[in-house]
Order: C-alpha cells, then structure tokens, then sequence
C-alpha cells in the first residue's frame, strides 16, 4: 500500500493539483481515518473539504462513486468538486475537494440543544438522505456516529464515502459494531435493510447515557445476538418510543428505505404514540421542527437543481 502517512501537511501549505492546476490553502486538519485525512481548505473566500488518499485504488474508487452518483442526484450534484494529484514533499498525493460542511456529531449536537428530542429530527434527516441514496442504487454501508455532521436546523450530512458500494454487491467497507454481519443478523450485501441495520445501532448509539452499547464491543462477535439490542431499544426512554420500527430495522423486515422514513415520521408525529416504557413524547415543538427541516431539505434540493 502507498502511504504518505509520515508527511506534514501544515495550516498555509498550497495544494495546487498537478492536472486541473486547482490551488487550495491548507487551513486545519478536519479528520483522519484509515483511508485518508480530510483538511479545511480554501480556494479564495470560499470553504472546502479536501480529502488526501492513502491508497491510490481505494481513494479512486470513492471517487468514481461520488462521480457517478453526483451524475444521478441532485443534492449530490455539488457535494463532489474535482479530483487531482499534487506534489507534496516530493510525493504524489490523490485528493479530491468536496463540500465543507460546518457541522458536530450527534452526541455534540444534542448536547448544545439541550434536548434529547432532537434525535427523532435528525433521525428523520439521515434516513431521507439514506433513501435517496438507495433510490439511485447506492448503499452506504459504514454507517458511524463520526461519519454523520449534524448542522444549523438539524440538517444532516454524511461526510465519508470510502464505504459506498452498488446494490447487490458485497460491502467492502464497514464498522464492527453497526455491521449487521457481526450481530448474527444478516449478511454483508449491499442493500436497503444492511444500512438501516446499522442506522437503528448509529440511533441507540447517539441515544445510549448508561455506555451499555459501548461494552458490546468487547464482546466477541458470535456471542452477539439481536435481542441485546432489542432490549437496549426497549429500554431506552428515547427509543422505546419507536419500538416497533427499531424492531423491523434490527431484524430486516422494512422492505425499502422509503417504507422505513415514512414510518419513523408516522411515529415521531403521532401524539398519542406510547413505547413499553414511556408517555409518549410531548415536545410540542417537534412538530415545527418537522415541518422546518423538511422544508429546508426540499430548498437544498431546488438550489441545487436550479444552480
């Protein structure tokens, strides 16, 4: 594997691309994972995410995949800026630019809202955007609490596409513990029910103040069933107000990701709704961030169709 993992790459230094002459001010490091480091740049005024790859194949693959789905999607369509190389300290470097967004994880978001209710918006965001994702043929499959940026009215965005596969095929990248594989529920095949698998475990996640999913990981993975989760939804005051759909994510019997948004909202909405454990939820305003966040979902989409 070409790694450049040794290399310093400092607030100030410019990333000119060796083939589209792109140059980008080097501004702070936003993120580094197995694949690569993601830094916030700038090209004049404007703010962008400019992801340099380890390992050339794997880095143009995900960017054949942001390419080709860019081509297909609207709110896609200017999340992906350009690709390139550049000469940095005597080395070849791949790197692509995308969208810069100015977001917090969810955990971080939560807690500056003040409010525990805010996961059914940003639930609601992050699935619409799975199912938009499965409805051009893509499955995103390393789905993490720290490859989800949650931003302004709980918009959501996922920032990390090393995992993004064709439906129907094997998943090629993934996190032990939202990988369905590893809980005894299923197999890794690139389909709607794998990402809302580890959807329903990223929202037990976001949602989990006692640590008890965080100690699952030290379980070996044939010890692992469905039913620990199930019962960590069941008791969950934030989840067992949706019981029932964690219950169809969990054991895979939604039959789309549109099926599954559209119960997640039916639920969230429904005043009388009651979990095992709970009264039902009684933020009067979840109503209007609802009715915000999908508002200002269906004005990204129009700008981008209309830009």
């Amino acid at each position: 594997m070409t790694t450049w993992s040794d290399i310093t790459v400092a607030p100030g230094t410019l990333v000119k691309g060796v083939w589209r002459g792109g140059v980008y001010r080097i501004e702070r490091l936003l993120g580094e994972g197995a694949n690569g480091r993601v830094y916030l740049v700038r090209k004049g005024n404007t703010p962008y995410a400019l992801k340099m790859g380890f390992d050339p194949l794997d880095h143009q693959m995900e960017v054949n995949a942001l390419l080709s789905l860019s081509r297909q999607s609207a709110s896609w369509r200017r999340f992906f800026r350009e690709s390139d190389d550049a000469e940095l300290d005597g080395r070849r470097i791949p790197f692509f630019v995308m969208k810069y967004i100015d977001g917090v994880n969810i955990r971080e978001f939560l807690k500056r809202k003040g409010s525990m209710d805010w996961i059914y918006v940003i639930g609601h965001n992050l699935l619409s955007r799975l199912a938009e994702l499965h409805k051009h043929g893509w499955i995103y499959a390393d789905m993490k609490l720290e490859n989800i940026l949650v931003y302004g009215y709980a918009g959501v965005e996922l920032i990390d596409y090393c995992g993004l596969t064709a439906k129907g095929r094997a998943v090629k990248q993934f996190t032990e513990l939202y990988d369905r594989g590893t809980w005894n529920a299923g197999d890794r095949v690139a389909e709607d029910s794998y990402d809302l698998f580890a959807f329903a475990v990223l929202m037990l996640a976001a949602t989990d103040q006692t640590r008890k999913l965080h100690s699952f990981q030290h379980m070996l993975p044939q010890n692992r069933t469905v039913d620990m989760l199930l019962e960590m939804a069941r008791e969950n005051p934030h989840t067992a107000r949706l019981y029932g759909w964690f219950k169809q994510a969990l054991e895979g019997t939604f039959v789309s990701s549109q099926q599954a948004l559209a119960l997640w909202r039916k639920l969230v909405l429904d005043r009388n709704m009651r979990g095992p454990r709970d009264t039902g939820i009684a933020a009067p305003w979840l109503k209007v961030c609802f009715a915000a966040s999908i508002m200002l979902c269906v004005g990204t989409v129009c700008y981008f169709w209309l830009a």
